[in-house]
């Protein structure tokens, strides 16, 4: 019995040092990827920690003034993954606490892709999620350039880059006005009532597979094998 005990006890002990010493990935972008975030954690499996650190409001402005990266990246190792999605909160004119201009979004995403270089963090950047607004049925494009501009400051930094709003925009048409309206709460396709663009459950599990298909695509042999364990 005693023997038995000491076992599990030893297999318990270095469960915890192995999972303590894994490369965790962290999520930080705003309510979108909060929601999808949940689901990413779950299909990554219980074996990667996911620190899903996504708020609602974020944006790269409100990062900035609550003290950049050092304000919400704790506990971290030197091999962690930093997911970054954001601008659907940045080109909202109408809010000028979360709004930046498409020059000012690209240099402190610039300023924030090497705030996290040199907190020995390998960034991954995500494009914001494609909007499912129709305009007469034909779906429109309402991120003004700023899924553009992620993807000029990746292809400048040189960081890996997964392209959500290419995967979404694909699966939304594919879906069509009506379809897509089973993945979203309360969405109405041309207007912009409350919580138009919040995914529900089933929206949420969709966009983390493409998430996590596009961090195999992108993340090379660490990521790899990080989540074949």
């Amino acid at each position: 019995m005693k023997k038995s005990f000491f076992t599990l006890l030893f297999v318990a002990i270095s469960g915890m040092t192995m999972f303590a010493a894994q490369p965790k990935i962290w999520l930080l972008g705003d309510g979108t990827m909060a929601g999808w975030g949940k689901a990413f954690a779950e299909q990554v499996g219980a074996t990667v920690e996911v620190k899903n650190i996504a708020q609602d409001g974020l944006s790269i402005k409100v990062l900035d003034k609550m003290g950049g990266l050092d304000s919400v990246i704790v506990d971290k190792t030197k091999k962690d993954f930093l997911l970054v999605q954001l601008g659907q909160n940045d080109l909202n004119e109408t809010n000028l606490d979360t709004y930046s201009s498409l020059d000012d979004f690209t240099q402190k995403l610039v300023a924030l892709v090497h705030a996290a270089e040199k907190k020995k963090m390998m960034v991954i950047l995500c494009t914001p999620l494609a909007h499912p607004y129709y305009k007469e049925g034909v779906l429109i494009d309402r991120l003004g350039g700023y899924a553009e501009a992620v993807r000029r400051v990746a292809i400048s930094l040189d960081v890996p880059l997964i392209d959500l709003e290419a995967s979404s925009h694909e699966w939304i048409a594919g879906l069509g006005e009506e379809g897509v309206q089973t993945y979203y709460n309360d969405l109405n396709t041309e207007e912009r009532p409350a919580g138009e663009y919040l995914l529900n459950d089933s929206g949420a599990q969709e966009i983390a597979r493409m998430a996590l298909d596009g961090m195999l695509m992108v993340g090379g042999s660490k990521i790899t094998k990080l989540l074949a364990k």
